[in-house]
């Protein structure tokens, strides 16, 4: 069963390091008000908004994988217990929503976190508002909205003789039962409710414009940057030292020059970043003791990673076409078309194949045109061109100073 071991074990750690799920607020290997690092200035402009509006709303924005949903779950962390009330986990909004769903959802959220607290005691809010939650709740997990309920059929657990009646669901009938449910709240004690809504890059770019969306912002979108290079390796240390097992020293299982060469690889992506390190370790064939992973190591085992996973799949065509989208950053078949010099349909097929086996994905559209670039993954093949580029550059300066030895002075 060695197989199946747990070489993170061999480093004195719990689990990889490397994860790239967000930071939970409840829960988790890391606690997330320890581990969190960087983004002062963005955490205390989130919290003055929740700490200083009757009503608030405020974007969040940021590329892929930067860390917005942990920024938010952090400072919802911060969010002292007895003064806001915020639900466990973030809602993730999906394509097929429409209003109702929107409520319903953000109702059902409110409802599992008052069932599984420990410290919000049911019995202070009101017990029809309560009943009247449970089915709602029960509709989400139905998908049946315009049907009219009787709590004892379905089971709710106040007994067989208790009758609430919900009538067709609309937005306006939703929108009054929430402001019922935050008015209970308050009365609970609470100032007022943290929601967190994710997935908001599924909306389309179209509906983003409409004036009646941008203006129920109440604020200008905080934009989350990238972390520096010195913020990331400060986010590492603490995971190592916070996924340590207990009665063992952990072992640092990198050096820190092959973090600075994916950051730069990367542009400073996190979540790239982190799936090249897991991706190296759980490639890397490592025997009863820990390899500390170094550059060699690093361009040796994700090079060989890639040839694997793509090279070995695609034509000498569609190998070529895949250096040319990555080189290029992005492209669209008519220009892959020009460069190869081939018929445009031939080159839809080959992009078409390159889709199929996820080397490269269609970044963005422009009318009826299609601009490619490559997979992260792929961007692995450019450490190793560096790598020989280095090598050819030191070679060249050796032979240099070995000539300047032997001219004379």
């Amino acid at each position: 069963m060695d197989e199946y071991k747990n070489i993170w074990e061999l480093y004195g750690l719990k689990t990889n390091p490397f994860f790239t799920n967000p930071l939970l607020l409840f829960g988790g290997d890391i606690d997330i008000k320890l581990a969190f690092i960087g983004r002062e200035y963005e955490v205390k402009r989130l919290q003055n908004l929740i700490s200083n509006n009757i009503s608030g709303r405020v974007i969040v924005a940021g590329d892929v994988g930067v860390g917005k949903t942990t920024f938010v779950n952090f400072v919802r962390s911060s969010v002292p217990d007895k003064v806001f009330f915020t639900h466990l986990k973030e809602i993730a909004v999906q394509p097929e929503w429409d209003g109702i769903d929107f409520i319903l959802n953000t109702l059902s959220a409110i409802y599992t976190t008052i069932k599984l607290r420990l410290d919000i005691n049911p019995k202070f809010i009101d017990e029809e508002i309560l009943k009247k939650l449970e089915l709602l709740v029960d509709i989400v997990e139905r998908k049946n909205y315009s049907i009219s309920l009787n709590i004892g059929v379905i089971g709710g657990g106040y007994g067989s003789n208790t009758n609430i009646s919900i009538p067709s669901l609309t937005i306006h009938s939703l929108q009054v039962f929430f402001e019922d449910l935050i008015r209970e709240l308050k009365k609970v004690g609470y100032k007022g409710v943290v929601l967190h809504y994710n997935n908001l890059e599924i909306i389309e770019e179209p509906k983003l414009k409409i004036k009646r969306v941008e203006s129920i912002m109440s604020e200008s979108p905080i934009i989350l940057e990238n972390l520096s290079i010195t913020e990331l390796k400060q986010l590492l240390d603490k995971r190592i030292q916070y996924l340590n097992i207990s009665g063992l020293d952990s072992i640092k299982p990198y050096e820190d020059e092959i973090i600075t060469k994916l950051y730069q690889l990367y542009n400073g992506n996190l979540r790239s970043i982190l799936n090249s390190l897991s991706t190296a370790f759980n490639e890397l064939v490592i025997d009863n003791r820990p390899t500390i992973m170094n550059s060699e190591i690093l361009i040796n085992t994700l090079s060989n990673t890639a040839k694997k996973r793509w090279l070995d799949k695609i034509t000498d065509t569609e190998k070529e076409a895949l250096f040319l989208i990555l080189n290029s950053g992005e492209i669209t078949n008519k220009e892959i078309a020009q460069s190869l010099k081939k018929q445009k349909q031939n080159i839809s097929k080959i992009t078409n194949r390159l889709l199929d086996i996820y080397a490269i994905k269609i970044k963005r559209t422009d009318g009826k045109e299609k601009y490619f670039t490559v997979d992260s993954s792929i961007k692995w093949f450019l450490l190793e061109k560096e790598k020989k580029i280095l090598g050819k550059n030191n070679l060249t300066k050796n032979i240099q100073n070995e000539i300047q030895k032997i001219l004379p002075n």
